[in-house]
């Protein structure tokens, strides 16, 4: 028997298991891929059931949402028409304003001068002038501070050295309500007032007040006389400078230039600083320097009149300090000046008497203190022009006769021309 013939039948077998094995691979291929194109066919329709589920959901919760806002609508909608003209009852605090309702209203106009120190005819003339800045509308939750409330508690905080709790208790409104009212009121009359009364005279004013001081007191080329006093604070918590010593204490320097009428026409004041009253210097500020410095240099022979402390500048005239030393002509000159540094002094009195909060320590911010103080001077300016009364009692003195071009008729007048002619007479 050959070999042949025993290796043929198995190699014949051998590749029939091979046929048989790659095509049974083959099937088993095409099941594969059956099967991952059904899978994927099925993930996708399982993202577009979720995301068609997903859609749905976002519709009824929108349609929820959008019932559920009606709803509160109409329900928010009923309330407010059942409840608009009741008063709230929990975070109002009940208040009586007896004293601004009854008893203000009742005052006479030396008792309105008083406790305002302004005349009914310009507090009506602040409110008719502020009313677009500082009128407010009411509520559905609570009533406004009337305007005219708003004005006079500002007014009565100014005019009085009294706290905040004090004007509170009076106008029936909250401390808080005082403060911003205050602060307001003072912004705005800054704004609106104040470049109408406190401004630098023109060249035709300039020229008036020149020839007043010069007919009243013999100085030629005066346009001003320049004064100052200390406003004490509290120490502003970013203030990281010591007391120097005992007698000294923190205050801003504020500095005015006055003309013949006694009215303001400039108004500086500093940062805060430590102040002796016992040190005999005075400071002038850069700004201020520099507006009198531009002021006077249209005419190089103005001046604006100081007081002898003040360090020298080529628009400041003062006093000669050296009085052992004076001439006949000096020592004329230093009784004119000091003449003429009255109208000043007497400025300032009657604004310190009829805005008493410049007289005491201020509590409030370093910001606020000087807008407080702008706004005295706009109403200092403001009530002279109106002709108020400012009474003897504010001062503590008896009112000055203001000074009338007939000597005649003014007794200052007639003693200081006697005083000048016997200086002149003593000089010859």
């Amino acid at each position: 028997m050959k070999a042949a013939d025993v290796f043929l039948p198995v190699i014949a077998w051998c590749r029939t298991r091979q046929s048989q094995d790659s095509q049974a691979e083959t099937r088993r291929q095409k099941r594969r891929l059956k099967l991952l194109a059904f899978q994927r066919l099925r993930l996708k329709k399982l993202r577009e059931t979720w995301r068609l589920r997903e859609q749905v959901y976002k519709r009824s919760k929108l349609r929820r949402l959008c019932s559920h806002d009606t709803w509160m609508k109409a329900i928010t909608h009923q309330f407010l028409r059942d409840h608009r003209r009741q008063r709230p009852k929990v975070w109002l605090h009940p208040r009586t304003s007896d004293w601004w309702e009854n008893t203000a209203a009742n005052f006479t106009d030396h008792e309105w001068l008083q406790h305002f120190r302004v005349s009914r005819e310009t507090f009506s003339y602040l409110c008719a002038t502020l009313n677009p800045q500082l009128k407010r509308q009411d509520t559905n939750y609570r009533l406004c501070i009337p305007l005219e409330k708003r004005v006079a508690l500002t007014l009565y905080k100014l005019a009085h050295p009294c706290d905040y709790r004090t004007v509170a208790d009076l106008f029936a409104v909250g401390v808080a309500s005082v403060c911003h009212c205050v602060h307001e009121f003072c912004t705005v009359v800054i704004e609106v007032l104040k470049p109408q009364l406190v401004v630098t005279p023109n060249k035709f004013q300039l020229e008036n007040i020149e020839e007043c001081f010069h007919h009243t007191y013999q100085i030629p080329q005066c346009i001003g006389v320049l004064d100052s006093m200390n406003i004490t604070i509290s120490r502003p918590p970013h203030l990281n400078s010591e007391k120097p010593d005992r007698e000294s204490y923190l205050a801003i320097l504020f500095q005015a230039v006055v003309d013949d009428k006694g009215l303001f026409w400039d108004l500086s004041m500093s940062c805060p600083t430590w102040v002796n009253d016992n040190s005999g210097e005075l400071l002038v500020c850069e700004d201020f320097s520099t507006r009198m410095h531009n002021v006077c240099r249209t005419d190089s022979s103005r001046v604006v009149i100081g007081d002898a402390g003040y360090p020298s500048k080529n628009w400041l005239l003062k006093p000669s300090t050296n009085t052992s030393r004076l001439t006949a002509e000096q020592e004329l000159l230093n009784t004119q000046i000091i003449a003429a540094r009255s109208v000043a002094h007497y400025a300032f009195e009657r604004l310190k008497g009829r805005w008493r909060c410049l007289s005491r320590r201020n509590d409030c911010n370093v910001e606020i203190v000087k807008d407080m103080v702008e706004t005295c001077c706009v109403l200092h300016n403001l009530c002279e022009k109106n002709n108020d009364m400012c009474l003897p009692d504010w001062i503590g003195q008896e009112p000055l006769q203001t000074v009338d071009e007939n000597p005649q008729k003014n007794g200052d007048a007639e003693s200081l021309d006697d005083l000048l002619q016997l200086i002149q007479d003593s000089a010859e």
